[in-house]
This record gives structure tokens, sequence and C-alpha cells, in this order.
């Protein structure tokens, strides 16, 4: 009879805090953090998920879609091409997209998600950022997608209406309609950031600037400053493709008083807020 054989094998070394392999493993992975564009790719399917944000999308695709219908069947024929369309189209996004900016801003602090979010991500800057640029790229898109639109109605318009059909793309209006978008819906997800309230940031966003407008057309001792700092009026000549270099000066002037100082006070705030 054959005498039995062991096989020793060496304990690993203990780790000397305590911990197991798994949550020495798990520790690695919670100082790496989530990777930034899987947190952006959560953030929109977020904006994209919630019934607000489905609603809000919808709203802009039903006002898109009359003022393209209102369009082909008042306009003259001649004035039916792909540009014209497609400028028709953009005012929905331009007025409606920044809200679901907002609601970007605003979600894990009016739904009480923030606990989850900040376990699964503690450095909130990441967070507020994957936050801007979802929102930012859920704009581009739905910029994009009005452009397809606004392609297949100029061919319904040659078709049904004998109307002009042209293609040609004035490249300067577009991408300063573009921009614009971009800008106004960071100015969205900023004022959620600054008030963290979804109400009080659209009520903000909505009054603020129109109020100071109003103001700088009314007050003339406004009307200088307001050339610089009225954000609704330096926008114009991006939005028209027309823009000098003075121009750039005064957009960035009132971008840096409408966009970056709410920024900056939003991201102050949310580094700081408790989270209950």
């Amino acid at each position: 009879m054959s005498a039995a054989t062991t096989t020793h094998v060496p304990a690993r070394p203990a780790d000397p805090s305590g911990r197991g392999p798994d949550d020495a493993a798990r520790a690695v992975d919670r100082r790496r953090g989530v990777p930034f564009l899987r947190l952006a790719r959560v953030e929109l399917r977020k904006q994209l998920d919630t019934r607000a944000g489905v609603w809000l999308l919808g709203v802009v695709v039903l006002i898109n879609a009359a003022l393209i219908a209102l369009m082909l069947t008042t306009a003259e024929p001649g004035e039916l091409t792909w540009m014209s369309l497609t400028e028709t189209a953009s005012f929905g996004q331009i007025l409606l997209l920044p809200l679901i900016g907002i609601m970007a801003a605003t979600s894990e602090w009016s739904q009480r998600t923030a606990v989850t979010t900040f376990v699964l991500e503690p450095r909130r800057g990441r967070v507020n950022g994957a936050k801007l640029l979802s929102a930012v790229v859920l704009g581009l898109g739905v910029m994009v997608a009005t452009l397809a639109a606004a392609a297949l109605l100029n061919v319904v318009g040659v078709l049904a209406r004998d109307g002009d059909g042209a293609w040609d793309l004035d490249l300067a209006l577009v991408s300063g309609t573009t921009l614009a978008l971009a800008i106004l819906v960071t100015q969205g997800v900023a004022f959620g950031l600054a008030l963290l309230s979804t109400p009080g940031a659209i009520v903000a966003y909505l009054a603020l600037p129109t109020a100071w407008t109003v103001l700088g057309a009314l007050v003339e001792g406004l009307r200088t400053p307001a050339e610089w700092l009225d954000i609704n009026t330096t926008m114009l000549p991006l939005m028209a493709g027309e823009m000098a270099d003075g121009d750039w000066a005064r957009l960035g002037a009132s971008v840096g008083v409408w966009v970056a100082l709410p920024l900056a006070i939003g991201l102050w705030r949310t580094a700081r807020r408790e989270v209950a």
C-alpha cells in the first residue's frame, strides 16, 4: 500500500490592512473612478430615458414639424430650399433644448439620486463635466437630425409645390446656429448647477436675460453696456452668420457673464453641497 502524498500550497501573504484581495481590487477601482466617456453615456441615457426629457424632445420635434409644415404650405415655391427649411426648423431647439441642459444639471438633486451617483463617482467635477458634454452632444445630434429632416422635406417641396429645391447651405449661418445652440445648452446646464432647482433654474434662464434685454432697450444709460452684456443681442449676428471682429468680443463678454459665471458658481456649489 502506497503512502498518501500531500502537496503543500504556500499561503498568500496577508494584507497588512486586513483586507482580502477582492477588497483591495475594489479599492483600486474606486480610486480610478468611472471612465469619463461612460459617465457621459450614462448622463445622455438619463436625459433620454426620463419622462420629462422625452416629452421635451417630443415638443421640439412637434414645433419643428409645425414650422416646416407652415413654410411648405404658405411660402412661395422659390423660397423652398434646404437652407430656408433648416433655418426655419432651428427655432424649436434654440428655444427648448437648453431646458434639457437644466434638467440634466438638476436631476441628481431634484430626484434625490445624488447619493448613488456620488458614491459610484465621488469626483463631482467629472460628473458635472459628463452632464455638460452629454447635453451639448444631444443638442448637436438634434441639429444634425434637423438638417436631415429639412433635406427630406426639401424633396417634398420640389415634388408637391414645385419648389426651388436648392441644396446650397450657408455654412456661416449653419455653423453659427450650431455654436449658438451649444452656448445656450451650456447656459442651461450652468443655471441648473447654480440653482440646483429645476423650476427655479428654468424661470431664471428664461426671465433674467430677457429682463436685461428689456432694460437695455428702455433705459438710455444701459444701452451701451447692453451691447456687450446682453447675450440675446450679441448672439444675433452669430445666428445670422454675420459675425465681424467686434462681434466676437461682445459675444465673449456676454458669454462670460451669462454662461461662465453661473457655471463657475454651480461647480463651486455642487462641490461643497452636502448630499442628503
